[in-house]
């Protein structure tokens, strides 16, 4: 029998920052702006979004030096990103979101937007875009994450409801617990800047690679219309942070990255006359 935890069966909780597979879709027909309801737009409630805002604010000793940014990322093949548009919408409420070149964006607090019953809308159709939290503390190594950074982002993107999962009573329970990012054992899938040989976490003058099992998502979507990591599986990794902390880990743990392409490049370096 499959290890459950290994495959975020226990408990039922799907967090599965996913994507569908690119054999779902035509990789030459890139999405274009939506020009039907908004329902049909990929978007996100500003009043959740607010709601991880202010967890960001409360538990900020986490990542003291950082800020809170938002990303967007492709969930399916085909998705266009460098005309992607971003923009606070209600019925009173109407405001264009600067998108920074890497797909991040800061988003205000503002009680009327949330009153209004905002949204933050793209002008992508549904189930096009995978979103995050992007919290990065400042001044870490080139190729690096912090583990404190990264928990803090699970945090927020739980209030928020960033995470693709299915929407089984159990889990929409799980999501709304007060700290299921370190008292449950579940999956939470990230994406490094490129596709992934290894990761290495580093504390002081404690080392520990992380297993293979680890990388690149499970060996199959479960339910791919309801993920949103495997179109970039390659670029996944997967965070436990109740194991870690239980075995001492501490905030300022980093994770560093060793990418497929550095080993191309270094083989490419080698064998040059």
């Amino acid at each position: 029998m499959r290890d459950p935890i290994r495959y975020g069966w226990m408990p039922v909780l799907l967090l599965c920052f996913s994507f569908v597979t690119a054999s779902q879709a035509d990789p030459g027909m890139p999405v274009v702006e939506v020009q039907g309801a908004a329902t049909d737009r990929d978007q996100k409630s500003y009043r959740d979004m607010l709601a991880g805002m202010q967890v960001f604010e409360q538990q900020h000793g986490l990542a003291p030096g950082a800020v809170l940014r938002f990303k967007v990322l492709p969930r399916r093949a085909g998705v266009a990103m460098d005309s992607l548009a971003l923009q606070l919408a209600g019925e009173h409420t109407q405001a264009a979101i600067a998108l920074a070149a890497d797909h991040t964006f800061v988003l205000p607090m503002d009680a009327g937007a949330a009153g209004d019953n905002a949204s933050v809308r793209s002008n992508r159709k549904d189930k096009s875009l995978a979103w995050r939290a992007d919290i990065r503390s400042p001044g870490l190594p080139q190729d690096t994450r912090r583990l404190g950074d990264l928990l803090l982002e699970c945090k927020v993107a739980m209030a928020a409801d960033l995470l693709a999962y299915v929407h089984h009573p159990i889990n929409m329970l799980v999501v709304k617990l007060a700290d299921p990012c370190r008292s449950l054992p579940i999956n939470l899938f990230y994406f490094a800047d490129r596709p992934l040989f290894s990761v290495t976490l580093i504390d002081g003058q404690r080392r520990s690679v992380l297993p293979a099992a680890m990388l690149h998502g499970t060996d199959s979507a479960l339910m791919a219309s309801h993920e949103d990591w495997p179109y970039l599986r390659e670029r996944v990794y997967t965070v436990k942070f109740k194991l870690l902390y239980e075995k001492g880990w501490s905030d300022d743990t980093l994770l560093r990255f060793d990418y497929m392409d550095d080993d191309l490049n270094t083989t490419a370096l080698a064998v040059q006359p």
